[in-house]
């Protein structure tokens, strides 16, 4: 499965040497993000995650097809949520690089609308009780995006949302012991804002 979506994105990259390029850029913003449940190992409880905010930075380019657009980018990204266990605030932290392949639309000059799959390798996860360490989680996940925004002469701005379709998880436990710890779904689901500079 890994392959088969490296190569995907490889074949999306190799494309645009024989397409004609709209424009490349930087962007940057900001993750407003929740994950899924935390659940003690023996499920002996479980709580929702809060929604916090993170952040990303990246490059992007644009390859011009008939009547749409497609719209690779290549960005490192760091979320956050929390979950509040016996009125203890725990805030899990994830970094992961992302690579979002969408197809877009452009009206009206400045306007456009997208939407594409989110290809994802987490980097790390970690959650700020120190009573607790990682021990595994799933490094690789795919979501879909979709969203709108606008561009005005070399400066962009969009909102989207991504919500993850592949299941991922993380394991946190005390000194090694399997028993007393938890587990975390790290799904995301997010609103996702971007603000944008085009060299072209």
């Amino acid at each position: 499965m890994k392959k088969l979506i490296l190569l995907a994105i490889c074949l999306v990259f190799a494309i645009e040497t024989d397409a004609q390029i709209l424009n490349f850029g930087v962007k940057a913003g900001l993750n407003y993000n929740e994950n899924g449940d935390l659940k003690s190992i023996g499920d002996s409880f479980t709580r929702s995650s809060n929604e916090e905010i993170g952040y990303h930075l990246g490059v992007f380019s644009e390859i011009n097809i008939p009547i749409f657009y497609i719209r690779p980018e290549l960005m490192y990204t760091k979320t956050n949520s929390s979950y509040l266990v016996n009125d203890k605030k725990n805030e899990l932290t994830l970094k992961k690089i992302d690579i979002p392949v969408l197809l877009g639309f452009k009206f009206l000059k400045f306007g456009r609308v997208f939407a594409g799959p989110a290809f994802q390798y987490i980097l790390d996860t970690d959650i700020s009780n120190n009573d607790y360490k990682n021990v595994a989680y799933d490094d690789f996940t795919v979501g879909l995006q979709f969203g709108a925004g606008v561009q005005f002469g070399k400066l962009g701005a969009d909102i989207r949302w991504e919500r993850s379709i592949s299941n991922s998880e993380a394991a946190f436990v005390e000194d090694n012991l399997i028993t007393n710890g938890f587990k975390v779904d790290t799904r995301a689901k997010q609103f996702i804002f971007s603000v944008s500079y085009s060299f072209l």
